[in-house]
């Protein structure tokens, strides 16, 4: 058998053999050692050399398989390996996994066609940790939803349960009362929506639109959770004054689209799963950066989605899932410690 080491390896030991040539301990070994003892020590450096060049052999080949294999993109969540299994009907699973640079994500899938599991806002009064919100559920999953006031948690999205408007940003005074934000009103409060619908035969769709957005005829929203900007087909920071330019003339950047950060989102595919990802950042993992909204949309168009929305992310960004070793319980999967207390929650529920 012969081994081709590869060129810097090659290079490496071409130079060391130069080296032990010029060395002083070479011309000893030469001159003064018996015959019998220096062929000894030849046959032993021999074997040490031989087992160097293995080991920086496959550790270089391994390398830059692990390289290649990094930069390659994905086509669809369904090459991940599944994390954990959330329900009977396997209609939700969880999927923990590295992206690109070692970026940590989180997904959680739902077949929408599945009877018995329904995706679905709520909210809070006036702010809970989305654990608390999802336990007292019963939900399988849930993740933090819409954009809220820290302050008194008054919510500056739109959403909808049921039907029924449940929190309404053109009544929120933070927003309405400041003027660096008149001028962008009509768009702020026009930005993406998540919409959750009904078509024929009892079938459950998503959609991800503008607010003002006519729906077809032949489906009913059910719900609506507010967030944006949206991420797929096109990304909308500008266009939903996410990113502006301010009556001062400086540029505003209000949830740092361009920077890396925490974030919560909602992808959909062609054949109708939804998508729903967490990505950390330094607020839940102190070795986490984060994701820019431009990494976001590449991610979820990795994993297949066609259409896709980001919610509010940073401190709020958390992901909990059903705890299979303590029924009705739930454990954080992605989160802060102390779990940050948001407004709306997005949820997968058993369906009524």
């Amino acid at each position: 058998m012969v081994i081709t080491p590869p060129a810097q390896v090659r290079t490496l030991l071409i130079r060391k053999a130069q080296k032990w040539k010029r060395s002083p301990f070479a011309a000893i070994m030469s001159k003064s050692t018996s015959t019998q003892d220096y062929a000894l020590f030849r046959r032993k450096t021999f074997g040490f050399s031989l087992g160097l060049l293995l080991t920086a052999t496959l550790s270089v080949n391994n390398g830059n398989a692990q390289d290649q294999k990094a930069s390659q993109a994905l086509t669809s969540w369904r090459e991940l390996k599944l994390t954990s299994q959330l329900s009977a009907d396997q209609s939700v699973g969880y999927y923990a996994f590295d992206w690109k640079n070692g970026l940590k994500v989180h997904l959680c899938v739902l077949d929408l066609a599945s009877k018995k599991y329904a995706l679905k806002p709520t909210v809070n009064s006036p702010t809970n940790p989305t654990s608390v919100t999802a336990t007292k559920s019963g939900a399988l999953m849930a993740v933090n939803g819409g954009f809220f006031n820290l302050s008194n948690g008054e919510s500056t999205s739109f959403v909808y349960v049921g039907g029924k408007q449940v929190c309404d940003p053109t009544t929120n005074k933070d927003l309405t009362n400041n003027p660096k934000l008149q001028p962008f009103l009509d768009t702020i409060f026009n930005r993406s929506e998540l919409r959750i619908m009904q078509g024929k035969n009892n079938s459950v769709t998503l959609g991800i639109a503008a607010h003002k957005d006519l729906t077809a005829k032949e489906t009913k929203v059910v719900h609506i959770l507010q967030g944006g900007p949206q991420l797929l087909p096109k990304l909308t920071s500008k266009e939903e004054a996410f990113i502006r330019t301010g009556t001062d003339g400086k540029l505003v950047d209000s949830i740092g689209c361009e920077r890396t950060a925490a974030r919560t989102a909602c992808g959909v595919t062609a054949d109708n799963f939804a998508l729903i990802v967490c990505i950390p950042g330094k607020g839940q993992d102190e070795f986490a950066s984060g994701i820019t909204l431009r990494d976001l949309s590449q991610l979820l168009k990795e994993l297949g989605a066609t259409t896709a929305i980001n919610f509010d992310g940073g401190t709020s960004t958390t992901m909990v899932i059903a705890d299979s070793s303590a029924a009705g319980k739930t454990k954080m999967v992605c989160g802060k410690t102390p779990e940050t207390r948001v407004k709306s929650v997005l949820m997968i529920v058993p369906a009524k």
